[in-house]
């Protein structure tokens, strides 16, 4: 009897490449079996293309693991039929903005980086902001939480659901939205006093009020008299350097998002054509016989292509299957809630009505949060070890729970 193979989608975020997830995917490789697993590892909307937004990368890619774009993959694929012969066992996200990037507008900076990333980022910006009209008036995040959506119906098929969640150092998907949070218990870091597990250095165990005669410690880092004198020289040219440096990020950023609205744009002409081609066709035939039509598609759906693909390439072996044992019971890592003392201090944060739906949504569905504190500037990029320099104990932690648990039963 042929052996069981589980097929493993990467996907990587904004502003991506496939050399992003190339870490995990290393990982995963030297953990697990080569003859029981296949891995898509997706690079058909990388760097400028992830501009476009959600539905239209989707049609040039499969499913995919991580990030908001699964979930508009994984309705697709489960309207297609891909769920009835193929079970889906595990979706997993790292620092995936589920409720959005919209800030508290609660200060001049909130205003400003709403602004800025809902009307410069193209439709992906839109989409992250909720200021798109995906249906009916309703931005695409809150038709994706939708229960009677497909979306929504085929994402609570999955066996288990899993996040992974900055509470600190991630400039670009706070806590609060990686997490489906209303309250953002991180908010200021050095008010809390974080218990961390002993074997997965990163993962968050337990977190409290920091008893205020305890003195908050910074990750310690070796400090040497280049890197100090680098410090003052920023300091010093800073009121040069920031002000061109924002300008040319401005600057390619909206240029990029400009190119993204009009390729946008023709993909949506060129859909319309294809529909209105299609529904005439329809109408022709309908007059003239009255057997059955079996209608193909013009052009195969490209959202569906590469997995399919993937899963057809999955070779078949009569070998035995390796058996995995638990060494660890890592449930007690999952969905770690705050103190009572902790939750008494803060109130539900300023979101919008559509943020508070999709997190009710959401949180209505099984999952296992995960929460990760990691040191240094960019918990961002360490959180999957997307390149060198961002690869640190942190993430590499992570990374092992994460590949650790694919090996449990």
């Amino acid at each position: 009897m042929p052996e069981e193979t589980t097929l493993i989608v990467l996907q990587h975020g904004l502003w991506g490449t496939k050399s992003h997830m190339s870490f995990l995917e290393k990982r995963i490789v030297d953990a697990m079996d080569s003859k029981a697993i296949s891995i898509l590892n997706v690079d058909v909307n990388e760097n400028k293309y992830t501009y476009d937004g959600i539905q239209d990368h989707v049609k040039f890619l499969a499913e995919e693991e991580c990030g908001l774009m699964a979930r508009y993959a994984v309705g697709l694929l489960g309207s297609s039929g891909f769920f009835n012969t193929i079970e889906p066992l595990l979706y997993v996200t790292f620092a995936t903005p589920h409720l959005g990037v919209r800030k508290e507008p609660t200060g001049t900076w909130a205003h400003v980086y709403n602004y800025v990333t809902g009307h410069i980022l193209s439709r992906t910006g839109e989409q992250l902001q909720l200021l798109d009209d995906h249906e009916k008036g309703q931005p695409l995040l809150r038709v994706l939480a939708d229960p009677d959506r497909e979306y929504y119906r085929y994402l609570s098929k999955f066996k288990a659901r899993r996040v992974y969640a900055n509470v600190a150092n991630d400039r670009t998907v706070p806590y609060w939205t990686a997490a489906m949070d209303t309250c953002d218990y991180f908010h200021v870091l050095k008010e809390v006093e974080l218990s961390l597990d002993t074997e997965y250095s990163s993962i968050i165990t337990g977190f409290d009020v920091r008893h205020p005669d305890k003195k908050y410690e910074r990750s310690k880092r070796r400090r040497i008299r280049t890197s100090v004198i680098f410090k003052y020289l920023l300091i010093v040219l800073s009121p040069i350097v920031v002000p061109i440096l924002g300008f040319l990020a401005l600057t390619y950023i909206g240029t990029q998002g400009l190119v993204s609205r009009y390729r946008v744009s023709q993909l949506l002409s060129m859909d319309k054509t294809e529909s209105d081609m299609i529904k005439d066709e329809e109408c022709g035939h309908s007059d003239s016989s009255d057997d059955t039509i079996v209608h193909h598609d013009h052009h195969e759906d490209p959202v569906l292509v590469d997995t399919l693909d993937a899963v057809n390439a999955i070779p078949e072996s009569d070998s035995p299957r390796k058996k995995q044992h638990h060494t660890k019971n890592r449930t007690s890592l999952y969905n770690v809630e705050p103190s009572k003392a902790l939750s008494s201090k803060y109130k539900a944060m300023h979101l919008s009505k559509d943020q508070f739906e999709i997190q009710k949504n959401m949180r209505q569905l099984d999952w296992e949060r995960v929460l990760i504190y990691i040191g240094g500037f960019n918990a961002h990029g360490s959180i999957v070890c997307r390149q060198s320099r961002f690869e640190n104990e942190g993430g590499r932690a992570t990374i092992r729970h994460f590949v650790d648990s694919l090996l449990l039963d």
